[in-house]
This record gives structure tokens, C-alpha cells and sequence, in this order.
């Protein structure tokens, strides 16, 4: 039984919707910064994940590999479109940026990832409750901005970390320390990209790296048994 997975999403979930009620009555300078901060914590977060692979070549092929097939499906494009629908038609092209950006962070983060198929292989729910914690709290910030859109995030992260849950008895089992660790540093630098768009540092395409996170630990794999 999930039970991790599943109180890690009513988190953001409760998060979010205690955020959208609540933003209300905090002057709009303390949400902007509270938001920026949560980025720029976003992007300490990454920098100490890449810090766990001893070499970042695999993880910069996957990543470059990633980006192309990304942009090649235009994911960025298509996660827009989502994104008007659930905003009930809204294009406020600054809304949209932020929300995906949020979605990103949220869904594709190592910590949660890594949770989901621990809980899944061992039954161990620590990893995944922690990022329970980090989801309430950001959920909260987010929605002050965003609104209550935030809580709908809640329903393809489950779906992922449901997936992964699942499948974690057949990727587990073929990964080394080497693989873990370079996937641990792909989604860190997912997480500083996502960081630096909600800080408002630089504005890049994030959603175009996610298909590096499938690609990253094959590429691994390869590179460490060739090259050692």
C-alpha cells in the first residue's frame, strides 16, 4: 500500500488549497518573495544533488540527448495547453510560465522520485514523507500566487509516483550506486533550471530536460562499464 505516496500528495494538495485561501491576506510583495525564495531554495537543492555524481559526463549527455527529444516532442508547448485548460482558459503567459514551472519542481524532483520507488521496493516511507513535508510548504507558497489551480498538481503526481511505486521492483534491481547518484544529479539540474524560472534569474525551457530523467540511467549505465 502507497500510504507515503498517497499523504505526500494530499500534502500539496492541502498545501495548496490552505495557500489559496490564505494568500489572500498577505500583502503581494511578502507572496513574490516568499516564491523567488522558494526558488532560490530550489536551486541550493540542485546544486547539492549534482555534488553526488562523481562524473557528470553521462549526466550531461542525457541531458543534451533529453532537451532534443524535449523540444523535439514540444513537451514545453503541450504542457502550456494543459496548463490553459486547468486554469479554466486563462492565458496569462506569465501565469502559465510559473505554473509550470511549479509543476516541474513539484512532479520531477529526485527527492520524490527516488521516494517512490524506495517505498515501492522496501516498503520504506521516509524519503517520500519528507517530500510530503517540502510539498505542503511550497504548496502553500505557490497558491498564495497561483491559486487554488495548485492543488490539481496533486493528480499527475500521483499518477507518476503511483507508476513508479509499481515499476520499482524491475528499475531498482538493475541500478547501481553509480546510476543512482548520476540520476540524483540529472533532476538536480532540473531543479536549479526550475529554480533559476521561479527566482526570476533566467527563463529557460525546463520541461524539455524531463526526458532526460528516462534516459539518464541507461546512459549511466553504459559509460560505467565502458569507461569505468
Amino acid at each position: 500500500m502507497p500510504c507515503g505516496i498517497i499523504i505526500d500528495c494530499a500534502c500539496l494538495a492541502l498545501g495548496g488549497l490552505l495557500g489559496s485561501i490564505g494568500g489572500i491576506y498577505f500583502p503581494q510583495r511578502i507572496r513574490d518573495y516568499l516564491s523567488k525564495f522558494f526558488g532560490v531554495t530550489s536551486i541550493a537543492v540542485g546544486v547539492n544533488l549534482i555534488g553526488q555524481t562523481q562524473s557528470l559526463s553521462p549526466v550531461m549527455l542525457a541531458l543534451i540527448l533529453g532537451a532534443i527529444i524535449g523540444e523535439g516532442l514540444k513537451l514545453d508547448e503541450h504542457l502550456e495547453q494543459l496548463s490553459i485548460r486547468i486554469s479554466h482558459g486563462k492565458e496569462d503567459k506569465d501565469f502559465i510560465q510559473r505554473y509550470i514551472s511549479v509543476m516541474v519542481l513539484m512532479c520531477s524532483g529526485s527527492l520524490g522520485l527516488m521516494g517512490a520507488m524506495t517505498e515501492g521496493l522496501t516498503g520504506d516511507a521516509s524519503l517520500i514523507l519528507t517530500k510530503g513535508i517540502l510539498d505542503f510548504a511550497g504548496g502553500a507558497i505557490f497558491a498564495a500566487n497561483l491559486g487554488a489551480s495548485v492543488v490539481l498538481i496533486a493528480i499527475p503526481q500521483l499518477a507518476l509516483y503511483l507508476l513508479l511505486f509499481f515499476c520499482a521492483g524491475f528499475i531498482m534491481p538493475c541500478t547501481n550506486a553509480y546510476m543512482l547518484a548520476d540520476f540524483s544529479a540529472c533532476g538536480g539540474v532540473i531543479a536549479l533550471v526550475t529554480g533559476l524560472r521561479i527566482a526570476e534569474i533566467k527563463r529557460m525551457r525546463v520541461t524539455c530536460l524531463l526526458p532526460s530523467l528516462i534516459l539518464v540511467m541507461p546512459i549511466s549505465a553504459l559509460w560505467h562499464a565502458v569507461l569505468g
